[in-house]
């Protein structure tokens, strides 16, 4: 049965069309909006897309073209379907710039739309896939959501069935591909630069900043990493260069198991690896690693939650699999306190390592089959034949005092996040999105809990660590959720003076306003224009906006200061025949003024603006600059 996705954003026409393309033979994955189309498409591989041709834009370009990109994108079949049922079409103009295979102005025309997927799958399928493209073609044999952190299991799983394919990962514009042979990750690529080898390296410090580009232009070329990096004067070869490839593979694929958002699948096939490199290593280690480094503690500790009164064993698993496991001697001697007769809670608060470290492993055993528990003392070694076996007890672990600078530097902290907004307490922009807030959480909520200071005494902190953990929750629960966030930026925007505001507060358009002074502090005049347009396009009535949109034109526009200050006087125009005495707007034109020569002019509009406003701090520092 071949697989469809369909992305159509009127929900009848969706439901319509999932019905109608069911009964024609396809398995159809139904989307009403383009980032969920992408993430699909990128970890379903469907075998044919239909796309309604008003979709919204996913950072300003169409999702055909984010499809097109995609390496799988050039051979999937693309229809377009349009709103002729409902009076709407926008016709065939629509999708002239759109690197679609048909459109379709009525989809639900009897005889219309299916013949012509037929026509196209039938089309596709005459051309003969081999490597990547063979194993992807396969219906995946596990699929789903991002949530609960299902990968580890899947992980286990592939080692346990020693399974060959590869692992897809997608979030929103992102695709993250793990390679496995033998069950084991042996290859990682991505979508986005930021996760790719040349930067790896580089945060590694083997590279430096200006030689990671040329070493990416390299491997784009089809060079060997060994060879892109002696071209940059790197010398990696043999088992240096194997362990930086294990150390790349097994840190990426820790960013994969932490995912929590976006979509997953696994397709089963080795034809893949006459175009991929692999590289062997210990088969379980990244799943311990990463839910060291990028897992919530709260995850791990919950799915050991209810064995804490009962007695961990080592099984017959654990030796087995110990070379796969790649445990540390710190590892090791814990484990070997897990001897069924110390029950897991006190393992766990007194054993042979710090809470943090010793959950994550606890976890990682039961997930791995090394451990099974019993309700009951278990009798091991010499004392197998025994009727009952005797508990041991740890004695509790003696903790030390916490460094006074770090206590310092806890408390101040602390105070500031209970202080301040949601946003705030997480450290994020208010334009921050869900992932931001879920990323933020995690992080700041690890940094400041009490078990991550388990080993000191923390007796006078304990009760600030709470109030943060409290505020922390309080800020995930209506950030993470998108009602409750539009209704506290409401609230915040509300209870917060909005400096030069004229008309009512427009959440979507002060989010967007704040998306273009982003951008303006790192230099993107492009995202920054961008984003004063969207604020202005969603209030209109607000002169304050005109005032951002002429001072992100006037610095980032293309062409000659005269044309750039035409460009900006008449967006300042539109201010200020909104608001004549809007500080900003005029402030601006002055400074227009100066650059183009004109002091008398400017001077007279900066005295205008310190006339009504003495106390016009940007007013006097442009002041200063006509002066000079």
């Amino acid at each position: 049965m071949k697989t469809l996705l369909l992305a159509e954003s009127h929900p009848p026409t969706l439901e319509h069309l999932t019905g109608l393309l069911s009964q024609a033979g396809y398995t159809v994955r139904a989307v009403n909006d383009a980032v969920m189309a992408l993430e699909h498409f990128s970890a379903d591989n469907p075998d044919v897309v239909v796309l309604g041709v008003d979709l919204p834009r996913v950072e300003g370009q169409h999702v055909v073209h984010l499809i097109r990109g995609h390496s799988q994108g050039g051979r999937v079949p693309i229809v377009a379907i349009d709103k002729g049922h409902l009076g709407r079409a926008k016709g065939v103009s629509s999708v002239l710039d759109l690197k679609v295979n048909a459109y379709i102005p009525d989809p639900l025309k009897p005889g219309e739309l299916v013949p012509r997927l037929e026509a196209l799958v039938k089309a596709a399928q005459l051309i003969p896939l081999t490597g990547l493209a063979a194993t992807l073609s396969r219906p995946a044999v596990a699929a789903g959501e991002l949530k609960s952190f299902p990968l580890p299991a899947l992980l286990h799983s592939l080692y346990r069935l020693r399974r060959d394919g590869v692992l897809v990962v997608a979030l929103k514009g992102l695709s993250r591909r793990v390679y496995f042979l033998r069950g084991g990750p042996v290859n990682f690529d991505s979508s986005a630069k930021e996760d790719a080898l040349p930067r790896f390296l580089r945060e590694r410090k083997v590279l430096t900043e200006a030689q990671e580009q040329p070493v990416v232009e390299s491997l784009a070329s089809g060079l060997r990493i060994g060879a892109a990096l002696a071209d940059v004067g790197v010398e990696a070869v043999g088992e240096d260069l194997l362990a930086l490839l294990r150390d790349f593979t097994r840190d990426r694929l820790g960013r994969v198991l932490a995912m929590r958002e976006g979509r997953y699948a696994f397709y089963a096939g080795d034809e893949f690896s006459s175009e991929v490199a692999s590289v062997d290593q210990p088969a379980l280690a990244p799943l311990l690693e990463a839910a060291r480094k990028r897992m919530p503690l709260r995850v791990v500790a919950g799915a050991l939650k209810a064995h804490l009164n009962e007695y961990p064993v080592r099984s017959a698993d654990f030796g087995r699999d110990l070379q796969s496991m790649a445990l540390d001697t710190e590892d090791i001697k814990l484990a070997m306190q897990v001897n069924g007769r110390i029950v897991l809670k006190d393992l766990l608060a007194h054993g042979r390592a710090e809470l943090r470290a010793a959950y994550t492993l606890l976890w990682f055993l039961k997930l791995t089959g090394g451990v099974t528990f019993s309700a009951t003392p278990v009798a091991t070694g010499t004392d197998v034949l025994s009727a009952a076996a005797v508990p041991d007890v740890i004695a509790p672990r003696k903790r030390k005092s916490l460094p006074a600078e770090t206590a310092a530097a806890l408390r101040e902290e602390a105070v500031r996040i209970i202080t301040r907004s949601y946003f705030g307490g997480l450290g994020l922009d208010l334009a921050a999105d869900k992932e931001a807030v879920e990323r933020a959480y995690h992080e700041t909520a690890m940094r400041f809990h009490p078990d991550t200071y388990a080993e000191f005494d923390i007796s006078d902190l304990r009760d600030l660590l709470e109030q943060v953990q409290e505020k922390l929750s309080a800020a995930y629960r209506v950030l993470s959720v998108d009602e409750k966030r539009r209704a506290y930026l409401q609230y915040f925007f509300s209870r917060q003076e909005v400096v030069g505001r004229a008309t009512a507060i427009n959440v979507d358009a002060e989010l967007a306003l704040r998306r273009g002074e982003s951008a303006m502090k790192r230099g993107d005049y492009k995202a920054a224009i961008q984003g004063f347009e969207e604020a202005v396009s969603l209030n209109g009535s607000e002169p304050e906006y005109y005032s951002y949109l002429a001072w992100a034109k006037y610095r980032g526009s293309p062409g000659s200061l005269m044309q750039r200050a035409l460009a900006a006087r008449k967006v300042l125009k539109q201010a200020l025949t909104l608001d004549p005495y809007l500080e900003r707007a005029q402030i601006i034109a002055a400074i227009i003024e100066i650059d183009l020569a004109d002091a008398p002019l400017a001077r007279k509009k900066l005295m205008k603006v310190l006339e009504l406003n003495p106390y016009s701090v940007l007013a006097r520092a442009a002041l200063q600059k006509v002066v000079k």
